[in-house]
């Protein structure tokens, strides 16, 4: 190993990083299925929204260490714009069912 160069073993990816990318994943997509169900309480959608946002958050951070911060906070504000937009549109289309339209 050359000097300043950092061992290899601190530079893998923690067991189980796909595993976790991929529950991260289903977790978005299961809070985008609640966001989409209309018989779903307003109390229950905001508590997954804030829960989905936290898992985020928690993912970014842990993986930070190995991907780097600016990678993942890329990656944290990307998926957190796909949360707000999915919040928009639920929120026009509980308006729009108001309207009868």
């Amino acid at each position: 190993m050359l000097s300043g160069d950092i061992p290899a073993s601190s530079t893998s990816l923690a067991p189980g990083a796909l595993q976790d990318f991929k529950h991260l994943i289903e977790c978005v997509d299961s809070f985008f299925d609640l966001l989409a169900d209309p018989r779903m309480d307003f109390m229950v959608k905001l508590n997954g929204y804030a829960k989905v946002k936290d898992d985020v958050f928690k993912f970014c951070r842990f993986y930070a260490r190995w991907l780097g911060s600016p990678l993942m906070e890329r990656l944290k504000a990307e998926i957190y714009e796909l949360l707000d937009q999915a919040v928009s549109w639920w929120g026009e289309q509980d308006v729009l069912n108001a309207m009868g339209v």
